[in-house]
């Protein structure tokens, strides 16, 4: 079945556009509201059964879909799809569906994670964590299920500077041998152990551990799709949602003193443009397995 798995890297992601707001007319007297509104991505995975007993996330082509941000929907009172604290709703459906659906986004990985006792497993190599950043080293205070963040690299390697494509590529890649060892010594109970494999951006290492647990007999594992990288755009260091997807627009109403967000004379294109590297690690990622 491995051999008919598609390329995970055959797609091409759809551009993000940014729509920048009407200027303001001229006016007397404005202050600036903003509404937010969004509605959650559909993502409905190809999920292929590695064993006949459990369905875990599974295909590369499952994992290779790239991430959609929400876009236009309902106001924020009626957005569905996000995670927020005592959704029970949401954390319910969450529940239900894991871990068989296999493969989770940044919201359903932060509700198994927060309400589900779920553990975040990082296998990104060291020096990714040093210049690309690292899930939260201390939980929040209000984080009160059993479940913790760990890393175990699945494959080493080191980084230097190439000017033939002028950026950092990862060389000196080696296997990590000791990885399943690792693991079983974090979580030696196999059929309880509860745990969200987390790469660069979920399309490569993440399908090669999810495989890697499943022979070695771990039953409750769910691969985070869109990795570290589209989880730290909506998850700061503290566990708080850095910015609610949707659009926004500058209104115009009588009681403060000049336009501009906030009163500042300042536009919603400085002030809410915000610019992300692409997600995707285009790295050519050794295979663990054969290593």
């Amino acid at each position: 079945w491995k051999a008919s798995l598609p390329n995970s890297r055959s797609y091409s992601l759809p551009a993000h556009t940014h729509t920048r707001p009407l200027q303001p007319p001229l006016a007397t007297c404005a202050i600036v509201t903003m509404a937010a509104t969004a509605s959650a991505a559909s993502l409905a995975p190809r999920v292929a059964s590695l064993r006949s007993t459990k369905a875990i996330a599974s295909s590369r082509a499952a994992l290779a879909a790239a991430p959609q941000r929400s876009t236009r929907g309902a106001r924020v009172a009626a957005r569905a799809g996000l995670y927020f604290p005592g959704d029970r709703e949401y954390i319910e459906k969450i529940a239900a569906e894991f871990p068989d659906k296999g493969i989770a986004n940044w919201e359903e990985g932060r509700c198994l994670f927060s309400e589900l006792a779920y553990s975040i497993l990082d296998i990104r190599a060291d020096c990714e964590l040093e210049q690309i950043g690292n899930y939260p080293r201390e939980l929040p205070s209000d984080h009160l299920v059993p479940s913790g963040i760990y890393h175990v690299p699945l494959i080493s390697a080191s980084t230097r500077f190439d000017s033939s494509v002028n950026k950092k590529v990862m060389v000196n890649m080696k296997a990590n041998k000791d990885f399943i060892t690792e693991i079983e010594r974090i979580f030696p109970d196999k059929a309880n152990a509860k745990i969200i494999i987390s790469c660069s951006d979920g399309r490569n290492r993440a399908i090669q551990a999810l495989e890697a647990l499943d022979e070695a007999g771990y039953v409750n594992i769910v691969g985070l799709r869109g990795g570290f990288n589209m989880w730290s755009r909506t998850w700061d260091a503290k566990m708080r949602r850095r910015n609610l997807p949707g659009d926004f627009k500058e209104d115009y109403q009588h009681g403060a003193d000049t336009c501009g967000v906030h009163a500042t004379g300042a536009g919603f294109e400085n002030q809410d443009a915000f610019q992300y590297a692409d997600w995707k690690d285009d790295h050519e990622w050794l295979e663990w397995a054969s290593a």
